[in-house]
């Protein structure tokens, strides 16, 4: 388990979005508040596992999980790359007001009597060399159907999609709020996927603040 370095990975990225922060053992508060931001990395012989924990005023924690391909730094750089690529922009936008058009999509969700900001993500894509990983069409109209049929009452709510193609043979995961979701994840598995050789993923996270 690494901390220092992450950490100073994350204050690196704070620091190039202008975002003035403390950081207090291994957590980074932005203007030395909540919500605040750590990550750990657990290595592995050729891939590891990064853990980003996001602590909310609340005290809500948030956790996303991203694989990091490669031995030793190699492996912690690819994770944080993951990371940055796929989840970092979203916390941004929704929790520190600091929106990229390129990274975020910004929408006026109305669910029952509650209406929430949707701060979406980007789909985030790994495929193996050559490979071009295919998105089925109107998968994020699948996956926003399923999310607004929830009956969602909290300030802050949050998902993860997760699809995987290894060699034909599928890994679908869905999460509400750090829970497995069972309909998230019959939608995202029934939206068409190809079967290839080879391997490639896909995967999606958004958050929903109350206004």
């Amino acid at each position: 388990m690494i901390t220092s370095t992450t950490t100073e990975y994350l204050s690196r990225l704070f620091d190039a979005h202008g975002i003035a922060h403390v950081t207090e053992g291994d957590w980074i508060a932005p203007d030395g508040e909540l919500p605040a931001m750590r990550a750990i990395w657990h290595p592995g012989d050729a891939t590891g596992r990064l853990d980003v924990h996001v602590v909310l005023p609340d005290k809500t924690i948030i956790e996303e999980n991203f694989a990091g391909i490669g031995e030793a730094e190699d492996g912690l750089n690819d994770g944080m790359a993951n990371f940055t690529r796929n989840s970092f922009h979203v916390f941004l936008s929704a929790l520190w007001g600091r929106t990229d058009e390129e990274q975020v999509t910004m929408e006026n969700w109305s669910m029952g009597d509650r209406a929430y900001m949707a701060h979406i993500g980007n789909f985030g894509t790994r495929g193996s060399a050559g490979m071009q990983p295919p998105i089925p069409d109107g998968l994020f109209g699948r996956l926003e159907t399923a999310i607004r049929a929830e009956p969602l009452t909290a300030p802050t709510h949050w998902f993860r999609f997760f699809f995987c193609n290894l060699n034909g043979d599928f890994t679908v995961e869905a999460l509400r709020d750090n829970e497995p979701w069972d309909a998230g994840e019959h939608a995202l598995r029934s939206a068409g996927w190809s079967a290839q050789d080879g391997y490639y993923s896909v995967r999606l996270f958004l958050m929903l603040r109350a206004v």
